[in-house]
């Protein structure tokens, strides 16, 4: 699984340009379709800068409704209803095979995004297609955390001689064991059981090299 937070900008998108114009911190809370909940800030600490928001997206072509269900001075929550003539970037996302975190913040004409891509792939793909639609789009991390167990990337002999060999200490420094020693408890010969081992460490150790490899430049 990959984790990601980007940063998308893009001209002519309707929260991008108005939150570089005036000063807000933008929270999308829940999504549903072209409809999304969520808080304005007005980062001035200003109920004008607020208003001057709404005025503006009223104002937009790409704006089907705006409501604000609650106000106080500084903080307005709000339900708002775009129409786009093209895919939004949380669409673009979900197309990717990807999903966003919740909550989007739009702040500077910029919307950051925290996504989980199931795949490499997957990232691949979304990277792909962002970069295609969208002006702007910045890595600000990316980590790739393993998702499987030592368990799942062996065989069950492969398993069994490397937990016995961890448990009767032959990984310790100086070994307790010798490879012969753990044959002999297996009832396998000393080649076999050597065999065995180093099939499985490169199983792990390939594993989470490339996972690492993937966490710092983005490819295997």
């Amino acid at each position: 699984m990959i984790r990601s937070k980007i940063a998308i900008s893009s001209k002519n998108y309707y929260s991008c340009e108005i939150t570089e114009k005036i000063p807000l911190k933008i929270s999308i809370l829940a999504i549903n379709g072209p409809e999304g909940l969520g808080t304005i800030e007005a980062l001035d600490r200003k109920e004008e800068t607020l208003k001057e928001y709404v005025s503006q997206m009223k104002q937009s072509e790409q704006i089907v409704n705006i409501e604000i269900t609650h106000r106080t001075p500084h903080i307005y929550w709000n339900k708002v209803k775009h129409r786009l003539d093209y895919p939004s970037i949380h669409e673009t996302i979900l197309e990717s095979g990807s999903m966003t975190i919740l909550p989007i913040v739009i702040e500077n004409g910029v919307q950051y995004h925290n996504i989980l891509s199931p795949s490499s792939t997957n990232f691949r793909n979304l990277l792909s297609k962002l970069k295609k639609r969208y002006t702007d789009i910045n890595i600000r991390a990316l980590s790739s955390k393993p998702t499987e167990t030592v368990q799942d990337l062996l065989t069950d002999k492969q398993f069994e001689t490397l937990m016995l060999a961890y448990k009767r200490g032959y990984y310790e420094i100086p070994h307790r064991c010798t490879i012969a020693d753990i044959a002999d408890e297996l009832g396998i010969k000393r080649v076999a059981c050597q065999e065995r081992i180093r099939r499985a460490e490169q199983r792990i150790i390939d594993y989470y090299v490339k996972t690492s490899l993937f966490s710092i430049y983005g490819f295997y």
